[in-house]
């Protein structure tokens, strides 16, 4: 397995950044960082419901490189982004700009200003292989890069648990993105170990790591290629009904609905139809979600692959999350020989799914569904396999 300290694929990108840094007058690199995107294996939707989510780091990375200045300014660059300078002043008062990938920066610099820490000026250079859009959390892995990278470079690396610079990066994305996301993607993308999924209890933000190393089994990701916009209110919609409904229930999250009265709580004359369908979507996946955390444990995995594919059913059916090109992803992994379970993954209305495949049988369902995918969208489905990676980290150059 691919370790980030010696693999090629980093020094072949520090030379990228050298580059990038150097082009655009920014001289040279002091630190480097990166964070990886991550993979929700199941519990979607549920972080923000009190629930317990099973996401792991893939090996697709942001990557930055960045120098302190001597000023109060910043400038970024992105690889992604060529000739898109993003430059602002380091203040408090920063507010976000319309359609601005430095708008993930800045909350993050404005996070680490009110938690009491003093934040240079510094140009960075920024590139990035995890999948924009792609529903793998790019925009928490490039929250979390300069949340790390910043307090490494500052001497206050150890100032901060990494659990409370995921709560800093989880309200950048609140208040500089407009996505009322739930913790587990800044989590995931700080806290995971190499070879581990990461057990995230949504109620109290504790959380454990359990082993996913059998070398027999890997997780293969299929990026539909079909973009999906969070902040245009859909994830909103269906966050703020999870919660009004657990208000009429008077409970503090749908965690505390008992799954065996699940029929009776769903007959609740308040409840809009909406409510209805968000309430048995979110108690039925914690109880999946739980589930597939002991069938993976015990390497059961043709009952963790049921509880994928019961998963996507309820997202496509229930949550209403899913979309025609992963209802065909998911449909033609599913009756494919190897492969346990596949499901939508991640916030939905397009991105990407996960299936858990044997790994002898990843070459021939890697191009069964390109070759499907092609002729039923004329979509080129980006797919590739991956096992669990380390989180968040920085380096000096």
């Amino acid at each position: 397995m691919k370790t980030l300290d010696n693999s090629l694929e980093q020094e072949d990108v520090q030379e990228e950044l050298k580059a990038l840094f150097s082009d655009a007058g920014f001289g040279t690199p002091e630190i480097f960082g990166a964070a990886p995107g991550r993979v929700n294996v199941i519990g979607e939707h549920i972080d923000y419901n009190g629930g317990l989510v099973l996401p792991a780091a893939i090996d697709r990375y942001v990557h930055i490189a960045l120098r302190r200045r001597e000023d109060n300014k910043v400038r970024l660059v992105s690889a992604q982004a060529p000739g898109n300078v993003a430059e602002f002043e380091i203040s408090e008062d920063l507010k976000p700009e319309e359609k601005s990938w430095g708008n993930y920066i800045k909350g993050v610099v404005v996070g680490l200003l009110k938690a009491g820490f003093d934040v240079p000026g510094f140009d960075a250079a920024v590139t990035s292989t995890v999948p924009v859009g792609g529903g793998l959390s790019s925009s928490a892995a490039l929250e979390a890069v300069f949340g790390k990278t910043l307090l490494t470079v500052t001497g206050k690396a150890e100032a901060m648990t990494d659990i409370d610079l995921a709560r800093l990066c989880q309200k950048a994305e609140h208040d500089f993105a407009g996505v009322p996301c739930g913790l587990m993607d800044q989590a995931a993308v700080i806290l995971c170990e190499e070879g581990k999924l990461l057990m995230l209890d949504c109620v109290d933000d504790s959380f454990q790591h359990a082993s996913f190393e059998d070398p027999d089994w890997s997780l293969l990701i299929i990026n539909s290629c079909v973009s999906h916009e969070l902040s245009d209110g859909g994830y909103a919609v269906r966050r703020d009904g999870c919660h009004a409904a657990a208000k009429i229930l008077g409970v503090e999250t749908l965690r505390e609905v008992d799954p065996s009265k699940l029929d009776e709580v769903l007959q609740n004359p308040e409840f809009t139809e909406d409510m209805v369908r968000y309430v048995r979507h979110a108690v039925t996946e914690i109880v999946r979600t739980l589930d597939a955390v002991e069938a993976l444990g015990n390497r059961d995995y043709a009952k963790a692959g049921e509880l994928l594919n019961a998963s996507h059913a309820s997202l496509r059916d229930d949550y209403r999350v899913s979309c025609p090109e992963l209802d065909f992803i998911a449909e033609l992994a599913q009756g494919q020989e190897g492969v346990a379970g596949c499901r939508m993954t991640g916030g939905g209305f397009g991105g990407s799914a996960i299936a858990l495949v044997r790994g002898e049988n990843v070459a021939e369902l890697t191009a069964l569904i390109e070759e499907k995918y092609q002729e039923k969208f004329g979509i080129e489905a980006k797919i590739f396999e991956t096992r669990p990676m380390g989180g968040t980290r920085a380096w000096f150059a």
